[in-house]
């Protein structure tokens, strides 16, 4: 029964991506106009947005279930492995804690007027950088110190390098109106969800020696 609790909960990282991906392509198909390529992500849920309130039902699903799967992670590797690794799920809890108030302060549509709620968006987003790029790169120092997981440890490494690079560009693209700044963005935030399906799977099918 235990082990049965554990491999569900920290399945839930799979899951959690797949809800994500989900609001994603479901948002854009129901949006006609809506381009993946010049939009940002958080256009799809902003302030005025066609299915808002729907797509803010995946978001939120996402954003408890990525929450259980980065609780989940610590606790349940926190004696198993490095300390780097604990230390790097604390930034993962940490990450999803502060992204989960995306909900209460939805983005301005471009063109619309400056709101609280849009500005509040933005420092969010701030916030979220440093643990964004903290989370991959400490667990993946922490994985490559045990043999077994030195190919998850190198894979988690490389993550934060592309997270680093494309969360720069994102920044500079937003910042100087440049075309094609959604694509960047999916790059960078797709590289999050894949490190975390990936980190996901890994752990949750792992043989595990508790009682």
């Amino acid at each position: 029964m235990k082990r049965n609790l554990r491999t569900i909960l920290l399945s839930a990282g799979m899951l959690a991506v797949v809800i994500y991906l989900l609001h994603i392509l479901i948002g854009g198909y129901l949006w006609k106009t809506y381009n993946h390529l010049q939009q940002p992500i958080s256009d799809l849920t902003a302030t005025g947005a066609p299915n808002r309130f729907l797509l803010m039902l995946f978001t939120n699903i996402y954003g408890g279930l990525a929450l259980i799967f980065a609780v989940s992670f610590t606790f349940f590797e926190r004696k198993e492995r490095h300390n780097l690794v604990f230390w790097g799920g604390i930034s993962f809890i940490i990450l999803h804690v502060v992204s989960i108030s995306y909900s209460f302060f939805p983005q301005d549509l471009p063109g619309a007027e400056p709101s609280f709620a849009g500005m509040m968006h933005l420092v969010v987003t701030v916030l979220i950088v440093p643990f964004t790029i903290l989370t991959p790169l400490l667990i993946g120092f922490g994985l490559k110190k045990e043999k077994p997981w030195k190919t998850l440890g190198n894979f988690s490494l490389i993550c934060g390098i592309l997270i680093i690079i494309f969360g720069g560009m994102s920044g500079f693209f937003f910042a100087k109106g440049l075309p094609y700044f959604g694509l960047v963005e999916r790059i960078n935030i797709g590289t999050l969800q894949i490190w975390t399906f990936v980190l996901s799977y890994k752990i949750s099918t792992q043989k595990y020696e508790g009682h």
